[in-house]
């Protein structure tokens, strides 16, 4: 059920470092570190040798010690030391993956290594271009990626679930515009003259309604990318807009569960640190109310006596586009 010709996110750059870190991805278990140069490796975090768990072992100067035996791997995977034994046999190698550092997060490939172009690395430039401040973090879901691709195309949610933070009504009764061109969807709701939701209030001040965008962008193998924000309809706030992207990596643990890597970065008042905290804190709120509901929907699907598909209604256009081009990823690579 996953794509492995695709770049996902393994880690944040500030989480790796001279120590190893243990994190499954795709149900495949991964062991990440730096070398002493800084540059950053992930291996299969098993060893060749008894299958133990590399991650238990240690670094020594740029090689991964494993704690059982004591063999040493290099950066590229090749057995470099065995204790009491000179020769190595060349079959005694560790899996290695591509590992690229980009827009300060860690992207690994987990399959055809002859395919890992990094320039097909998702755009995520916000998170470290001049003229935007970002807020980001992660989150453990015990839910489908699948289900968090569904919450995140379809914000209708917002109005129900997050009426505390970005919600109101205007998101559930505006109709959305979804549009399918090769492996990008895109969907679009654009809220005339609308009162702004609690969290932009507080951002912006704004003391009247505002026109208010939402627009998404779903790529695979699980990316989606947000634009979102307001302007001031009213003369009163005259020039005052809310622009931030919302970025979105979603890297499946299990079947069942997700690493969710999300940052939020804005184009105004960027050295306003009290409002840098707001928005992560708000922010961290609205996904936290997004797993109560994803991990309790995950529990009645597995529950589900009869085992009934998920349905669908208009609001579901942008996940049901989404799954059909993860599905038909995953049935090119089935071969």
């Amino acid at each position: 059920m996953f794509i492995r010709n695709g770049w996902y996110v393994a880690a944040t750059a500030k989480e790796v470092g001279r120590s190893l870190l243990a994190r499954w991805i795709c149900g495949e278990p991964v062991v990440m570190f730096r070398k002493e140069d800084g540059a950053p490796v992930a291996m299969e975090d098993r060893c060749p040798h008894r299958k133990t768990q590399l991650s238990l072992g240690s670094l020594v100067g740029d090689e991964v010690q494993c704690l059982y035996h004591g063999l040493r791997f290099d950066g590229a995977g090749a057995c470099t030391f065995i204790p009491g034994q000179g020769n190595i046999p060349p079959r005694l190698r560790a899996r290695v993956y591509p590992l690229v550092e980009k827009h300060t997060w860690l992207w690994i490939w987990l399959g055809d290594p002859a395919l890992a172009d990094p320039g097909t690395i998702p755009d995520y430039r916000w998170n470290d271009a001049p003229g935007w401040t970002p807020v980001g973090g992660y989150l453990n879901f015990k839910a489908d990626y699948r289900l968090l691709v569904d919450n995140l195309l379809d914000l209708t949610h917002e109005t129900y679930v997050h009426a505390r933070t970005i919600g109101n009504m205007a998101v559930a009764h505006t109709p959305q515009k979804t549009e399918t061109e090769g492996e990008t969807v895109r969907v679009t709701r654009l809220m005339k003259d609308c009162d702004p939701p609690p969290l932009f209030r507080r951002a912006r001040n704004f003391t009247g309604n505002i026109d208010r965008w939402q627009k998404i962008v779903f790529e695979p193998p699980a990316h989606i990318k947000i634009d979102a924000g307001g302007a001031a309809v009213s003369p009163a706030d005259a020039g005052k807009v809310l622009n931030w992207w919302i970025l979105n990596a979603l890297t499946p643990e299990t079947e069942a569960s997700t690493h969710y890597f999300w940052s939020v970065s804005r184009s105004f008042l960027q050295d306003d640190a009290e409002l840098s905290d707001l928005v992560r804190r708000q922010t961290v709120q609205t996904f936290e109310e997004d797993r109560d509901v994803l991990e309790s929907q995950q529990r009645m699907i597995e529950t589900d006596p009869a085992g009934g598909a998920l349905l669908a209604i208009n609001c579901d256009a942008g996940g049901v586009a989404a799954r059909r081009i993860i599905d038909a990823r995953i049935r090119a690579e089935a071969p």
